[in-house]
């Protein structure tokens, strides 16, 4: 498995490899960089990573961009060592500078590789590496204008995989420590946070500006997540839990009624699992504006209302989040529109397209 940097490439990695653990019996390896998430997350979920120095090219004029040859190449030559040594049936990217030295290794060593691609508009790696990987799996169908000349495309979403929660709603907002009677907006900001959603949420929540049959469910990030709890400590809010990183994001969903987030391609795969409808606030400065294009798909089958991250984003934020406060039947409607769009089946198409690529034997 090969995708990193953030909690988009790495999840996916994380639940393909663990559809595979349970269906065979298999030995999986990661690869991946000590600075990005998954350097954590792939050994809490049992995988052992193999790291390598790889790191972005800079879109703007940098220094860091003198290393990037040298960084790429000592990792050509770990992965080429690592799968040299492991021996593996196939590589799979899901996204990141890191897929690329190791599908390209793959590639050389004439290992059968494939490329999941999360999002509307296909990585740069993805890009690069599409004609030569032996299938692509794509979350959107309108990815497929982006990677022309590319064969053996397969449409399956993404790979989310829930296990099931059982807990009704108004358990899991115990679990979080929240009245099991209010109705529930859960805010989060990928992985690590959003500053600038922390920061509008703030001052509406300081404002007294959240509908008193609400409550908030607040992923802050590891970073900030000290600062918010002692204000709201210090201004005696009430109806607000707030939390570093919520590890049981499945009751998570569950207990909440809509999202405010950003639109990474996972969190809009997990929503959809959820039937959780959102409003989006697309991180600005993603590479060619992906979040913006992922949200617009949403919005456009009235599943998610999409807001600017800009200087208006408290107001626009007060303004969406009045119409889910106000309009039951407009909520359940958005609901119903993104559950409509799930694809319950992503996880076990893309292990039978793996399956028929290397010719595996049912069981």
């Amino acid at each position: 498995m090969a995708g990193g940097g953030t909690g988009g490439h790495v999840f996916p990695a994380i639940n393909i490899a663990d559809a595979i653990a349970a269906k065979w019996e298999s030995e999986i390896i990661f690869f991946g960089t000590r600075r990005g998430i998954e350097s954590v997350k792939a050994p809490q979920a049992g995988y052992e990573i193999k790291f390598i120095p790889v790191a972005g090219f800079q879109r703007r004029v940098t220094l860091k961009n003198l290393t990037f040859p040298f960084k790429l190449l000592k990792s050509m030559n770990i992965c080429k060592k690592e799968l040299s040594a492991f021996q593996p049936d196939i590589v799979i990217g899901t996204g990141g500078y890191v897929m690329g030295p190791a599908l390209k290794s793959a590639v050389k060593l004439g290992i059968p590789t494939v490329i999941q691609e999360q999002n509307s508009f296909p990585g740069v790696t993805t890009r690069l590496l599409a004609k030569r990987a032996d299938m692509i799996f794509l979350a959107y169908n309108e990815a497929k204008e982006y990677l022309k000349g590319a064969d053996n495309i397969l449409v399956t979403g993404n790979p989310v995989y829930f296990k099931p929660v059982n807990e009704k709603k108004s358990d899991c907002r115990q679990m979080f420590k929240l009245n099991p009677e209010l109705k529930t907006v859960l805010v989060f900001g990928g992985s690590q946070g959003a500053a600038t959603i922390n920061k509008a949420i703030k001052e509406i929540v300081i404002d007294g500006k959240i509908h008193p049959s609400f409550q908030l469910l607040w992923q802050t990030g590891q970073k900030e997540y000290e600062i918010y709890k002692k204000l709201l400590e210090q201004e005696n809010v009430q109806n607000v839990a707030t939390l570093p990183f919520i590890d049981q994001m499945p009751k998570a969903y569950k207990a909440a009624d809509f999202a405010v987030c950003r639109a990474g391609a996972m969190t809009l795969s997990e929503l959809m699992a959820a039937g959780l409808p959102a409003i989006l606030a697309p991180y600005p400065y993603a590479a060619a504006d992906h979040q913006f294009k992922n949200a617009r798909t949403l919005a456009d089958k009235g599943a998610a209302v999409v807001i600017k991250d800009d200087e208006n984003l408290q107001g626009s934020l007060i303004s969406a989040m009045d119409k889910f406060f106000n309009d039951e039947t407009y909520l359940k409607q958005m609901a119903q529109n993104m559950r409509n769009l799930h694809k319950p089946n992503s996880v076990s198409m893309i292990l039978e397209a793996i399956e028929k690529l290397l010719g595996i034997k049912r069981n």
